[in-house]
């Protein structure tokens, strides 16, 4: 698409390519110097702010707030899993409880890459220290997640290199 002006010195209309839009060039009628303008841009009607759906997504966010820290305090209050031989199997957990460790420690990992990307440091350590509980199971919960295509979507706001990072560092703290 041309840009059409009309020269500033002798008026004849005047086409350019939009490459040189912003740049200067001579007018055709009468070799002066001429600024090719930019073409003018319609601006983008912005949609209204719905506040009802602003107060909904932080009342969710409030409530999955309260239910993260529920679940956290429940676990915290579990007596601690006794000490096993260093060469001994781990026995087999009944099929229920081993989804919900795994379950519990997936939204751990998605919540410490969201604290992460919020700039929460504190919350993200302290998700970081639960993680670390049982590095197997975190190392395993954290593979999945980067070999999915398809990120939870939780997280799919964040870009996979940083997200990379961020899993990088959680694996580097001890």
């Amino acid at each position: 698409m041309a840009i059409e002006f009309h020269c500033e010195h002798c008026g004849k209309l005047v086409r350019a390519a939009d490459e040189y839009a912003g740049k200067r060039g001579k007018c055709p009628g009468c070799q002066q110097s001429v600024y090719i303008p930019t073409p003018e841009i319609e601006p983008l009607p912005i949609a209204p702010v719905d506040r009802e759906d602003l107060q909904r997504q932080r009342e969710l966010l409030d409530e999955t707030r309260r239910l993260t820290e529920k679940i956290t305090r429940e676990r915290d209050t579990l007596p601690p899993e006794p000490a096993r031989p260093a060469k001994q199997t781990r026995p087999a957990a009944p099929e229920g409880d081993a989804r919900l460790s795994h379950a519990v420690m997936e939204e751990a990992v998605i919540n410490y890459a969201k604290a992460m990307a919020a700039g929460d440091l504190e919350r993200a350590e302290q998700l970081g220290r639960e993680i670390r509980r049982d590095p197997r199971m975190g190392e395993e919960v954290i593979q999945r997640i980067m070999v999915d295509e398809i990120p939870p979507a939780e997280l799919a706001d964040i870009p996979r290199p940083v997200l990379i990072a961020f899993f990088k560092q959680l694996r580097e703290k001890k």
